[in-house]
């Protein structure tokens, strides 16, 4: 339960406190975290946070070269497609809302090379989720 809250701490950090810390060290170690699967509570809580932080700095979290992207989308796929609730129905949507974003945005190499990076239960998961 610590870790969780403090991974929920570090979020909040990366959030509202970026321009006092040094984000190209914090924010990859912040999302090496993610996602939390054992407090549910808290899961919500920082994964609603990781989607609040995506739509208000998607540039700063998507660049440079979309160095985070891979590792955004992943959380996603892990937490869409979990049998627990990660996320609430709102956070889902968000995240769902998000991806199709990239599908629309992303050339469609970075695209492909994103999605071979998820398990191949993931990929097919995702794909019917954003086909709906």
């Amino acid at each position: 339960m610590a870790y969780n809250n403090a991974v929920t701490a570090l979020g909040k950090i990366c959030q509202f406190h970026r321009d006092s810390i040094d984000s190209s060290q914090v924010v990859p170690a912040w999302l090496n975290c993610l996602p939390i699967k054992v407090d549910l509570i808290e899961a919500q809580a920082i994964h609603d946070q990781l989607c609040s932080m995506v739509e208000s700095s998607a540039a700063e979290l998507l660049s440079p070269n979309n160095q985070y992207l891979r590792k955004i989308v992943s959380v996603f796929a892990e937490v869409l497609c979990a049998d627990e609730e990660l996320a609430s129905e709102e956070t889902r949507s968000r995240m769902i809302n998000l991806l199709k974003q990239l599908q629309e945005t992303l050339p469609p190499a970075s695209l492909t090379s994103i999605w071979s990076s998820l398990q191949p239960q993931q990929q097919t998961a995702l794909k019917s989720i954003l086909s709906s």
